[in-house]
């Protein structure tokens, strides 16, 4: 075990090369995953170690779009919340915050507020005619949407889908 700015990489390669597996086999009607990098060594504040672990998700992701290009699986890409995304404290003036004894950039640990995207990946066109564009929602949509894309309406309750079923 090291701490996570020494191995900003974690086990992303290994998942991936799991992932790729699962997706080619055509077994799974469904696969969710967790990449924890860009969450978990962005709470290191520690900038350089924070790059190597989004590019090291972006270089998965990669792996994850040809596989499902490959297969006609369908991708719902997303992120449990920002972070990675704002690395620095800001002033009310949205200045960047410095260090008063190093004079570097204050490095920001907690989640950001910022709105996090949704990326559907269709690379076959199979949820043509359940693609809309919807502006507003959040990541509280992911699970209505995930629903829609395998044929299931979402329950009451639930924020509304991405998705639209049967237009």
């Amino acid at each position: 075990r090291v701490p996570f700015e020494e191995r900003p990489w974690m086990k992303a390669a290994e998942i991936t090369d799991a992932l790729v597996a699962a997706i080619g086999s055509g077994k799974y009607q469904f696969i969710r995953v967790n990449f924890p990098n860009g969450d978990m060594v962005g709470h290191t504040g520690i900038f350089p170690a924070v790059k190597i672990a989004v590019e090291t998700v972006d270089l998965c992701l990669g792996r994850l779009v040809a596989a499902a290009k490959k297969t006609g699986a369908i991708l719902v890409i997303s992120a449990d919340h920002g972070n990675s995304d704002d690395m620095y404290e800001h002033a009310k003036d949205g200045s960047v915050k410095v260090d008063k004894v190093t004079g570097l950039p204050k490095a920001k640990t907690a989640h950001s507020l910022n709105p996090v995207p949704a990326i559907i990946y269709d690379p076959a066109n199979a949820a043509q005619d359940k693609l809309t564009t919807k502006t507003g929602l959040g990541i509280s949509s992911l699970a209505a949407t995930c629903l829609n894309l395998l044929g299931y309406q979402s329950p009451e309750g639930y924020d509304p889908s991405l998705v639209e079923i049967g237009r």
